[in-house]
């Protein structure tokens, strides 16, 4: 399957990312859209490789957001896409344990904080669908109350509400991508206008979309038209 993503194709997806600063390679969001969208198209042998600079923190925010596109394309992918990027990556760059437990960084690792847990996915949440949160919101409650307290507490509070490894705006991208390979069109609108909000340009944004668009069309995975910002 690796024989459509090839260096010229990783080439061409690179430079539909604004290309002036910040000059690190971990800095820049093509990466992380690429491996989303290559991990939510179901070809996960085309991630990228992990030998450049900074190299821990390069594959750490590639498993992190590949992680968080699980919630949108579906565990049995991530789970694929890992064990490549795992066996991609040198043992002394592999973490051993949980980063949100080691870190401490999301409310539902210390004790009595689920409630913390919930509002912090909340607060997310109505970031990312800004004037569209109140509608969404009771929609979701009204087709399935657990499908919103999993949606508040668990995907928006501990899965995407954790920032200690890729920052608001590279969650987004991870988002777009995700939303584009896996042919769901109708959230990538309120997902491009989030990125926005979550401190994107609106250039970093088409960029993203475009990568993600580029890898579903050669993935043979689209079938809708994608919105554009």
């Amino acid at each position: 399957m690796t024989d459509i993503v090839t260096p010229e194709f990783l080439n061409e997806l690179r430079f539909l990312y604004p290309q002036a600063a910040p000059a690190k390679y971990i800095d820049r969001g093509w990466y992380l859209a690429a491996a989303v969208a290559f991990s939510s198209s179901n070809y996960p042998e085309a991630l990228p490789d992990t030998s450049d600079e900074d190299r821990r923190l390069l594959v750490r925010k590639m498993r992190e957001a590949i992680f968080k596109s699980g919630l949108l394309s579906g565990y049995p992918k991530v789970i694929h896409a890992l064990i490549s990027l795992c066996k991609a990556t040198p043992e002394e760059l592999r973490d051993t344990e949980s980063l949100r437990c080691r870190m401490k960084a999301t409310p539902l690792d210390r004790l009595g904080s689920r409630e913390e847990v919930a509002a912090a996915g909340q607060a997310y949440f109505d970031l990312q669908y800004g004037n569209m949160a109140g509608e969404i919101q009771p929609m979701l409650r009204s087709i399935y109350p657990d499908l919103e307290q999993f949606t508040i507490a668990l995907g928006y509070g501990y899965v995407y509400a954790f920032l200690e490894v890729i920052s608001s705006k590279e969650r987004s991208f991870a988002i777009i991508s995700a939303l584009i390979a896996n042919d769901t069109p109708s959230q990538v609108e309120w997902q491009l206008t989030g990125a926005i909000r979550n401190g994107a340009t609106i250039v970093e944004v088409r960029g993203v979309r475009e990568i993600a668009l580029r890898m579903a069309m050669k993935a043979g995975v689209l079938k809708h038209e994608v919105p554009n910002i």
